[in-house]
């Protein structure tokens, strides 16, 4: 389980003024739904160990970096903020925010279980950021960033899902601006919200 500071409300609502002292989050019995707690954005999630697990890439000067996953010990690895990082079956784009996140994952019995933690400073995630990096040459392209303190976090999400409902839908949107490469049709955050097209791109990774 995950445990922080502050105050508990929607993904995409207002805190209350008065915060918690604390809260816990039980990894395994989540919803897969995004929520809020005081300064923070979080999200909790399980995948069956018969099927693919997540794993968590970042976007850097080296390329695309996928982060170690699956192991029998916990990890806990630290997204440094503006750095653009995806989840592999996840969600298809890629984020960027303007702070810190951290990304868990721990072992279970039948399943991983996992946790992506964004936050941890007053008035955080301010700005959040949509791209896609081109899987051929890394560049990214498509940057669209949203005011996540103004319109909310759950806005955010609605937007990215917007965005990649028109970026499969138009072959110039998906052309990468560097090399001419044209991205595969990708997938938004909730795999209940999908597309037959948007299923099979989750389920390819």
């Amino acid at each position: 389980m995950v445990g922080a500071a502050e105050s508990s409300a929607s993904a995409g609502g207002r805190a209350p003024s008065v915060p918690e002292l604390s809260f816990t989050v039980a990894m395994p019995d989540s919803d897969g739904k995004w929520r809020r707690h005081g300064d923070y954005a979080i999200w909790c999630g399980n995948r069956p160990k018969s099927e693919p697990g997540y794993v968590l890439h970042e976007w850097s000067a080296r390329g695309v970096v996928p982060i170690p996953h699956r192991t029998k010990r916990p990890i806990l690895h630290r997204i440094v903020q503006g750095t653009p990082y995806h989840v592999s079956h996840l969600f298809g784009f890629w984020v960027a925010h303007d702070v810190d996140a951290v990304w868990i994952e721990a072992d279970g019995k039948d399943a991983t279980n996992y946790t992506l933690m964004v936050g941890g400073s007053s008035g955080k995630p301010a700005d959040t950021t949509c791209l896609w990096v081109c899987p051929k040459c890394a560049a990214s392209f498509g940057a669209e960033i949203v005011n996540t303190v103004r319109d909310g976090f759950g806005h955010f999400l609605d937007v990215a899902l917007k965005r990649v409902r028109a970026f499969n839908g138009d072959e110039i949107l998906r052309t990468c601006p560097r090399c001419g490469a044209v991205h595969p049709p990708t997938y938004g955050f909730y795999a209940d919200s999908d597309t037959a097209a948007e299923r099979s791109a989750r389920n390819a990774g």
